[in-house]
């Protein structure tokens, strides 16, 4: 197959503004994937700076939006069954993939060599057919796919068989095991479309009050406002234009100011390096220049068992497992600097200089690549997530004229490294460095499951003629009941890390702590659902993650791993009322009164927030009840639904 997509990204020249209140830190940008406007970030918008224009913090994005993607798939494959026997048949395949990566037809695509920004050489990377767009200092070589490999190739084996055990049709075991691998996500390509000088991702802190030119990026930007010497009086480039001023440089470390190592170190261009702009302006995405395609093995072994009058059971195992799922993160972290562990960095200006302790502030600085600032300004689009499921699956069915019964039970585990292959959000947990530290159950994961369906016409005056039938007769019930177990969720908190990760972070990925002598399990709590909505968690067993060491004003991860808890059980009833009117041989009425959530039960949802940030104590350290921390504010669900149908066939 070949496919060829169009696409456009007009939302890219959309800038960004920030205003922080007084008592509020900037955070980075967020992900280059948001369409413009105006946010309050750090606690409430500071109306006056609004009004006044005097902005904070700025993201934008400029530069070319169109784009060609193109890619070629093939698939080989062979098939057959064999019957062995009259008892024994066997189900044998092979399927062979391979998946092409995709270019764009208009180069504009380009990609981050992390191997090569670790060495300290020229990190971007575009295809050869970058020379042709006359770009000044965009050089490209190699594939236009900016991988190293521009198809990967996978094996899948099909395996299957059925038995009769005993030869009398009543016995019956089955099992199957095979490998399905994907076709490329349009994700990957769109990953490669953000990049400098493509599309720019921009971020500057300054200067504040000049709202109409504030999106202005210079190799030396000057405070005066509105108009700075500048040859490129925009932040972004003119639309629809390759820019090669916005190819950034490979950052050094000049110096730190007044040699106060805490503070945010003055960075500037590597010499001879081809940019202009300095790296901590740009935003980088890399995708892994090994390029493999996700892949799920699957099997299954199964016993059907005819009871008698038409009743059937069949118990199975059912797993699965996949590789090489899609997980965005920014997988480059500061360093710990300690007083006893100082950390020596080398700077143009003043040679190596130690840095004795950690703060938000020099996390570039400590970062093992402050040369393209990891510290916040760098996204992987990494291909190693995984997921593994279990499940033992049992179900009893009949039958008949009158109509059918169904029950089927599974017990089961899904696990995972990260649940979402989001483009734009990091889904890691805590070090994101390290892949392991994110797994855990699934946020679909469902330990008990017990779905019940039926179907019965009503034998009542089924014999009767004339109105009696018309009236009384020929009515029938349906329904559905699900038992399910809740999902799992986590508890964290949005300080921890500090010393690690770039502020501003989700709380959704960082892990809270337990406090001493506490268990997992001491942090539920027990009873009616109804008594537990304000306390479904026990504040008094979490607290915030510890400094990173001692006398640090910074955070260390805490110790509290991804989905260790899981939300409230969850039941629906739905049930169905249904009269038959046969009006000719040709002709039928049929009315249905449908009941959703039979019982107007509430389902209750998972906690809303569970950041132990929000837990608030008194003077001795004791935890309050306020506070929004492991309440359960919602429901999940319809209430009581009844809807009405009249069906006329002919």
């Amino acid at each position: 197959t070949l496919v060829n997509l169009d696409k456009l990204f007009p939302q890219v020249f959309n800038g960004q503004l920030f205003f922080v209140n007084t008592a509020g830190v900037a955070p980075p940008p967020p992900p280059p994937s948001g369409n413009g406007g105006i946010s309050g970030v750090g606690g409430l918008t500071d109306f006056q700076k609004v009004l006044s224009g005097q902005v904070d913090f700025s993201f934008g994005g400029g530069g070319v939006y169109n784009h060609q993607y193109r890619n070629n798939n093939f698939a080989f494959f062979a098939q057959d069954d064999w019957k062995v026997n009259q008892q024994l048949t066997l189900n044998l395949g092979l399927r062979t993939e391979i998946l092409g990566a995709f270019h764009d037809n208009l180069c504009h695509i380009g990609n981050f060599d992390l191997d090569l920004a670790n060495a300290g050489e020229y990190p971007l990377i575009y295809g050869s057919c970058a020379n042709k767009l006359g770009v000044a200092g965009m050089i490209g070589s190699g594939s236009d796919t900016t991988l190293k490999n521009d198809y990967t190739t996978g094996l899948g084996p099909r395996v299957g068989f059925a038995w009769d055990v005993f030869g009398h049709h009543n016995t019956t075991i089955r099992g199957g095991y095979g490998i399905y691998f994907v076709r490329e996500d349009v994700g990957t390509v769109d990953q490669l479309s953000f990049q400098a000088p493509i599309l720019p991702i921009a971020f500057s802190p300054g200067p504040p009050g000049c709202l109409a030119t504030f999106f202005k990026i210079n190799p030396s930007p000057t405070p005066s406002c509105p108009n700075p010497p500048n040859p490129n009086p925009n932040g972004l480039p003119e639309a629809g234009v390759l820019d090669g001023g916005f190819l950034p440089c490979l950052g050094v470390i000049q110096s730190f100011p007044g040699g106060d190592t805490t503070q945010f170190p003055n960075v500037g261009c590597a010499s001879g390096s081809p940019g202009v702009v300095p790296s901590h302006f740009l935003f980088a995405l890399a995708v892994p220049r090994h390029f493999v395609a996700p892949n799920t093995q699957q099997w299954n072994l199964t016993i059907q068992r005819e009871l008698g009058k038409r009743w059937v059971v069949e118990l199975g195992y059912v797993g699965t497992h996949a590789i090489h799922l899609r997980e965005t993160r920014t997988n480059v972290e500061a360093r710990l600097a300690t007083p006893t562990n100082p950390l020596t960095v080398q700077t143009t200006d003043d040679g190596p200089v130690q840095i004795f302790e950690s703060t938000v502030s020099n996390g570039i600085a400590r970062s093992t690549l402050s040369g393209v600032n990891g510290y916040g300004g760098m996204q992987l689009f990494a291909n190693d997530a995984y997921s593994h499921y279990h499940s033992f699956q049992t179900t009893i069915s009949r039958r008949w004229g009158a109509g059918y019964f169904q029950g089927a039970y599974t017990l089961s585990k899904s696990t995972d490294a990260t649940s979402s292959g989001n483009t734009a959000l990091n889904t890691a947990f805590n070090d994101e460095s390290d892949l392991r530290f994110s797994r855990g159950l699934s946020d679909y994961d469902r330990k008990h499951r017990l779905t019940v369906s039926y179907r019965y016409d009503l034998p009542f005056f089924s014999s009767a003629s004339g109105a009696k039938r018309t009236l009384l007769g020929d009515w029938a019930i349906s329904g559905i009941t699900i038992l399910q177990s809740g999902t799992p969720f986590s508890v964290t908190d949005s300080g921890a890390g500090t010393a690690f990760l770039a502020p501003g972070l989700t709380s959704a990925t960082l892990g809270a702590q337990l406090v001493d002598g506490s268990t997992i399990g001491a942090g539920k709590t027990s009873g009616d659902i109804h008594n537990r909505l304000d306390n479904y968690l026990n504040r008094d067993n979490f607290t915030t993650a510890p400094p990173a060491y001692a006398g640090a004003g910074v955070t260390a991860f805490g110790n509290l791993s991804r989905n260790i808890y899981r939300g409230p059980f969850q039941q629906n009833w739905d049930f169905s009322l249904i009269k038959n009117f046969r009006l000719t041989e040709t002709q039928s009425l049929r009315f249905t009164a449908d009941f959703f959530n039979l019982w107007n039960h509430a389902n209750f949802n998972n906690p809303s927030i569970n950041d132990v940030e929000t837990i608030p104590h008194d003077q001795n350290g004791k935890s309050l009840p306020d506070g929004p921390f492991a309440k359960i504010v919602s429901t999940v669900g319809t209430p009581r639904l009844i809807q009405f149908q009249l069906r006329y066939a002919f």
